[in-house]
């Protein structure tokens, strides 16, 4: 979906992708369907933003993990290599760069970060979804002094959650900006944000939230907004 202007390069997801498709349209918000299936690269380059979805769990082998026992038909390769491809050009140009739930960690890893492949046997802590239909709730703390912290105005608050896997070992170039009670890393931005365009990766889903007025939701689509209308 198109309208002119600035328009943002989104990522098809495997599983939900309305919820993201509807918020941006909501928010009047023009965007590119960007499709591993479709292999669309080069509309990248018609884009001065990128939103990094969610989906399916990236494959092991990309964050130098062994196999983990699922099976390989349950990983979707061909998009993971996609998207650290498009991610690679948005970084490169400049780009706002907003990241969910997938999207956060496949920023991590291909800033040669790692993940934890499933938080529940090795935290003993469950961030999974409720049903299909409902997604868990839980506190974060947003560390001071950070751009999330900047954005939001608060130390705290509840957020969403529909997970098994998280940041286990910190991408290069990245701080944590805020955690679960549990000890979780729920986002992360820019460690120095010197002549660095915008980066936010957030590990719930703002998209679905039930209160879309909250400050972990429109907060953070209001600021993306002004980044990729500087771009």
């Amino acid at each position: 979906m198109v309208k002119g202007g600035k328009i943002i390069g989104l990522t098809r997801s495997n599983s939900k992708f309305h919820n993201y498709s509807g918020w941006l349209e909501e928010n009047d918000l023009p965007y590119i369907v960007l499709d591993w299936e479709k292999n669309n690269f080069d509309d990248i380059k018609k884009c001065s933003s990128i939103i990094l979805t969610g989906g399916a769990d990236i494959f092991p082998e990309f964050y130098n993990d062994w196999e983990d026992g699922k099976n390989r038909d349950e990983y979707i390769p061909a998009r993971d290599g996609f998207e650290f491809k498009l991610l690679d050009h948005a970084l490169s140009n400049n780009y706002p760069v907003l990241g969910i739930c997938r999207g956060l960690q496949l920023l991590n890893c291909r800033l040669n970060g790692s993940l934890i492949n499933d938080i529940e046997t090795v935290r003993k802590t469950n961030h999974r979804k409720i049903s299909d239909s409902e997604d868990r709730y839980h506190g974060i703390t947003v560390k001071p002094g950070t751009l999330l912290h900047e954005i939001t105005g608060v130390g705290e608050g509840s957020v969403n959650s529909s997970h098994h896997q998280a940041i286990d070992r910190l991408g290069e170039g990245l701080i944590v900006s805020a955690k679960a009670g549990d000890g979780i890393i729920e986002a992360v931005e820019w460690q120095d944000k010197v002549n660095k365009p915008f980066l936010m990766a957030v590990q719930w889903h703002p998209e679905r939230m039930t209160d879309k007025s909250s400050v972990f939701s429109k907060n953070i689509l209001n600021r993306f907004r002004e980044e990729m209308n500087k771009n």
